[in-house]
């Protein structure tokens, strides 16, 4: 009887945390100015954007070809990125855009996108980690991983490593590469326990889809620090890091419990940002000349911010990183 019991005090406990700190994030929003970024064009630049070719992520890409930047969107759905290149394709008939299939469930995917990739483009100068799955109900991937934490940051965290050459050989004295994890402030509410980081449930009661979240966007902020640093101190020419777009209106929420998205979706209409507004921190990190060479920050409406406690501990960070690669390198080798 324990267990269910617990079971249930977790899920609704992590439900009340996740959906109090998003009603004071949009509170926040509501009552203060959004900034929209002065972007130049960038001639000359390719950028990678996961999740681009839908909300937030197809507003990155689609703003990035405004600026003459060469986009290639990687996502799983193949009608989508055809979809995607045809709207962008419509607005800007000369643009540069292409699309590669990427699913971040699996590590299979990510090596072919990568040689894919590769094939292609001879530098990546923007990578933007964009693609994300909130609030679904609880999956493994075909690697053994929960879905949260292998598409949200294990997956990602596996694509930086593999284009981490090919990223530092683009970096120049005048324009830094730049690797741009998105996050969410739901970070502060996220957890780490070094003893069960990456584990599997055992009992569909051990399982909150909202603690999964929550953590999967604390270890992306955690893991965007400790590569910033690793790079700082090789002296590469790539600046790593993390934003909270904001509450933003997008098919992310699907997954949200039907007593509470009707509401939700009534916020959503009047009070959300739309996907482009929420590109803005995103594009902000990508281009602007105010960010070049600034590294290891978090960033929400193109402002740097603290991030909870927890990513302030080295060691516990250094840990986790550690872990993080070794289960990427006990699947891939």
């Amino acid at each position: 009887m324990a267990l269910p019991i617990q079971g249930l005090l977790r899920y609704v406990w992590s439900a009340v945390k996740i959906y109090v700190l998003g009603f004071i994030a949009l509170l926040r929003q509501i009552f203060q100015k959004h900034e929209v970024p002065e972007l130049h064009l960038h001639t000359g630049k390719i950028a990678v954007v996961t999740g681009g070719t839908c909300g937030i992520g197809f507003h990155v890409s689609l703003r990035l070809v405004a600026k003459n930047v060469h986009v290639v969107m990687a996502g799983h759905d193949i009608q989508k990125g055809k979809e995607a290149i045809t709207k962008i394709r419509e607005i800007y008939p000369n643009a540069k855009v292409d699309y590669l299939h990427l699913d971040l469930a699996s590590f299979t995917s990510i090596q072919n996108f990568v040689e894919n990739i590769k094939a292609r483009c001879s530098k990546i100068h923007i990578l933007v980690n964009n693609a994300a799955i909130m609030l679904a109900p609880y999956k493994e991937t075909e690697d053994d991983f929960e879905s949260h934490f292998q598409v949200n940051y294990l997956g990602h965290l596996y694509l930086t490593q593999s284009l981490l050459e090919m990223l530092r050989a683009s970096g120049t004295e005048e324009f830094y590469t730049r690797i741009i994890n998105v996050s969410s402030i739901v970070h502060n509410i996220g957890s780490l326990d070094l003893q069960n980081f990456g584990k599997k449930c055992t009992h569909w009661l051990e399982y909150s889809p909202h603690a999964a979240y929550a953590n999967s966007k604390l270890d992306i902020v955690l893991a965007s620090w400790h590569l910033s640093e690793q790079l700082r101190r090789e002296a590469s020419p790539v600046t790593v890091n993390a934003v909270h777009p904001g509450v933003v209106n997008s098919s992310l929420y699907k997954h949200v419990h039907p007593a509470i998205k009707w509401l939700m979706d009534l916020l959503a209409k009047y009070t959300y940002k739309t996907p482009s507004a929420g590109a803005d921190s995103i594009l902000y990190l990508a281009l602007s000349p105010s960010v070049e060479r600034e590294t290891g920050g978090y960033y929400d409406n193109c402002r740097k911010l603290k991030t909870c406690q927890l990513s302030y501990s080295d060691s516990v960070i250094e840990q986790m990183y550690i872990l993080s690669t070794d289960m990427i390198q006990a699947r891939v080798n």
